[in-house]
């Protein structure tokens, strides 16, 4: 009987075996190629939500407390006249334009300040840069004081253009018992000593301060601070930022004076050392006895990467007329640059009781995200987006200043 002998595959049998081996590979590779742009895609999306989260839950914090100035707020101390408000920093207690302007970081008369970035209204349009260049005093409205783009309080880095930027001075939650008030040139504060760390714990050498009780309250520098065993002594003089010192017309009620950090902060948009647009934070300060003015801005912190652009609009009281005390009643949202009576006005910002703050937020690494064809907008401002591949969203928020809130 005659036996066939095997011959191995025929070419017919091989090439069906290789075609059939590359739709298998290729398959895989579309897999793995889904799977990955999957999970960059997810990524980059919750990268965003977790940088949205911090810098909104940052903001909020420092936002709220806007207007606190003791046990009332700073719309309490000024309408309820006779010099419950004032500041060391004046020559003149009834002209808080008496402070020069190099020293806009302690004009505490405005508890919030907003500065517009120019054509980024609701309806106006504005392109994202791949390469943020920063910007001029007059990329803003009204325009940025010069004293944070040169000199010795600059921001730093330098806050980019097309987006918005927020100030907020207040004194701080932390307070320590006064135990002793004495007027003069020097005045002296004795403060509780077993208080006093709460006051230091967030900035080691303040000296900005205020003193407060319901009645009234002055910020000022600290000409010297001396610690002892039962009592923190703050020696105040006219010298360094103060143009004058306390004088009789400053009376505290014995209990109810409690000293304060005076807190100065700026929140902007700027390049971290890495290139990547972030969010900052600057924290002003004058040390105590430093002569001149020497605002302690350093390198601002950074709040957290990838924010791209900060939108803001402001809630302001129904009641817009400097010469009548505002209701409480919210009546309308404006641009910084669109605040009545103006962008200037000191009672049109002391008369804000809300913020929206609108962030794009982008992903660290390229996602693969399909470029979105209609504008994305933040607040009403159209935003169009550079086609990197970078995941990007916007995310929006509501924030009440619970310190000018109507009663208060």
């Amino acid at each position: 009987m005659n036996r066939r002998l095997q011959a191995g595959l025929s070419l017919i049998e091989l090439m069906v075996a290789l075609l059939l081996s590359t739709v298998l590979v290729l398959g895989l590779i579309e897999i793995f190629s889904a799977s990955r742009a999957s999970y960059l895609m997810a990524q980059g999306l919750s990268r965003a939500q977790e940088s949205s989260r911090f810098a909104i839950d940052s903001l909020q914090r420092d936002v709220r407390m806007s207007g606190h100035f003791g046990c009332v707020s700073d719309q309490a101390h000024f309408y309820a006249g006779n010099g419950a408000f004032g500041e060391l920093f004046l020559s003149n207690r009834a002209d808080f334009n008496a402070i020069p302007a190099e020293r806009e970081a302690l004009r505490f008369d405005y508890s919030i300040r907003g500065y517009e970035a120019r054509t980024t209204a609701p309806n106006d349009s504005l392109a994202i840069s791949a390469t943020p260049a920063a910007g001029a005093a007059a990329d803003w409205v009204p325009a940025l004081p010069d004293a944070f783009l040169s000199g010795a309080q600059r921001l730093q880095p330098a806050p980019i253009r097309g987006s918005d930027i927020l100030m907020l001075r207040f004194l701080s939650p932390e307070s320590a018992e006064v135990t002793g008030f004495t007027t003069g040139n020097p005045a002296t504060i004795s403060v509780n000593a077993a208080q006093w760390p709460v006051l230091t714990a967030a900035m080691p050498t303040p000296g900005i301060f205020g003193i407060a009780d319901c009645r009234s309250a002055v910020m000022f520098q600290a000409s010297a601070v001396t610690t002892g065993a039962g009592a923190v002594q703050i020696t105040v003089r006219n010298t360094g930022v103060n143009q004058i010192a306390f004088d009789g017309s400053d009376t505290f009620a014995s209990g109810q004076a409690r000293l304060y950090r005076a807190e100065s902060f700026v929140y902007y948009i700027g390049l971290n050392p890495a290139g990547e647009p972030t969010l900052f934070r600057a924290r002003l300060n004058v040390p105590p006895g430093s002569a001149g003015v020497v605002l302690d801005t350093g390198l601002a912190e950074e709040v957290v990467e990838g924010v791209e652009n900060m939108q803001l609009l402001f809630a302001q009281d129904i009641v817009t007329n400097p010469a009548q005390a505002p209701t409480g009643v919210i009546n309308g949202i404006r641009t910084a640059a669109g605040l009545l009576p103006d962008s200037n006005s000191q009672a049109g910002w002391q008369r804000v009781g809300g913020v929206q703050v609108g962030l794009l937020v982008r992903g660290n690494d390229r996602a693969a995200a399909e470029q979105k064809t209609a504008p994305t907008r933040s607040l009403g401002t159209r935003l169009q987006l550079p086609a990197d591949g970078r995941y990007r969203s916007v995310y929006e928020t509501n924030i009440a200043l619970r310190n000018r809130l109507y009663g208060n």
